[in-house]
């Protein structure tokens, strides 16, 4: 949910058009031990690894991957690194933004390669004022130029003092994360509503994939069915915090996921909702929550995932 207005005015910062950049029962496995430090440590004291996918434990040397689902209470936010580069999708409510700023300052992140602003609802965007205020943002990437919200403006004014313009992508726009790539699915149309505007973006490293879907509901992930896009993945993030609107039985059946994360903190929606969860167990995806053990981190070196729920990164 947007927070109100303070202002009649709208953010209105400069835009440009992205372009492309340069088995059924999972193991018990962690992160390889030779795992190189791609810049900072992401967890100390952290539980036995939860349970991965693929053969994690016999991938071959390359680059790692990290994808850290934060817990933000009621809000979404993931951290990902490969390759000593950096990618922020979204950044949580706006009390968010003291943890934010926390988290990269202990990981010694000084700059943010790709900012992705899956839509400028306050949940997702509130944070991203922290997370500016201790790093420089090379790309930022977002679904509208406009809204007239107080957090939005906070983090366009915020772009502005560094000089970077919003760069609004289209479907199969991609770029380069180190060895992964990210690629933009949707929106495949403009939508009325923030939610079905969401930028919708795979992120995939060797054979192991991840989706992240913003809070795109079932008309979106329909316009995503009928397009044919690539949705198939081993992650997904639950759109819209495990909300009945989304994650209809199509879209998760196509998805397929072998893990699902739902990011989502107390709250009066009743997210997540009981039908979610019901979908998710019939499709056979393991359930993560952040309300449920705090931040999640998987790592894969692109053949297989391990999956570890830390608490707080960095504590």
């Amino acid at each position: 949910m947007a927070d109100p207005s303070d202002a009649a005015r709208e953010a209105r910062p400069s835009v440009e058009r992205a372009v492309e950049v340069a088995g059924e029962t999972p193991a018990e496995v962690g992160a390889p031990a030779d795992a190189p430090d791609d810049g900072a440590s992401d967890a100390s004291g952290a539980e036995a690894p939860l349970a991965g996918t693929g053969d994690a434990a016999d991938a071959a040397v390359a680059p790692e991957l990290v994808v850290r689902f934060l817990d933000v209470g009621q809000g979404d936010a993931a951290l990902i690194s490969c390759d000593g580069q950096w990618l922020l999708i979204d950044g949580g409510p706006p009390k968010a933004s003291s943890t934010l700023y926390a988290i990269l300052q202990r990981l010694g992140v000084t700059r943010l390669d790709c900012i992705v602003s899956t839509h400028p609802d306050a949940d997702h965007a509130g944070g991203l004022s922290g997370a500016l205020e201790v790093a420089t943002c090379g790309t930022f990437y977002a679904s509208t130029a406009t809204s007239d919200t107080r957090t939005w403006r906070g983090v366009c004014d915020r772009l502005e003092r560094q000089g970077v313009p919003l760069s609004i992508p289209a479907p199969g726009d991609s770029f380069d994360l180190g060895a992964a790539r990210v690629t933009f699915l949707g929106p495949v149309r403009a939508a009325p509503d923030d939610n079905n505007n969401s930028l919708v973006l795979r992120i995939d490293h060797g054979g192991d994939s991840f989706l992240f879907t913003g809070d795109a509901e079932r008309e979106e992930e329909s316009d995503l069915l009928v397009a044919g896009a690539n949705l198939c993945a081993d992650v997904l993030k639950v759109g819209h915090h495990g909300s009945a609107g989304a994650s209809s039985p199509a879209f998760v059946a196509a998805v397929d996921p072998q893990v699902a994360v739902i990011s989502v903190g107390r709250n009066s929606y009743g997210h997540p909702t009981d039908e979610v969860l019901d979908r998710l167990e019939v499709q056979g995806a393991r359930v993560l929550r952040t309300d449920q053990g705090g931040d999640i981190v998987a790592t894969t070196r692109g053949n297989g995932i391990a999956f570890e729920q830390v608490g707080m990164i960095g504590e």
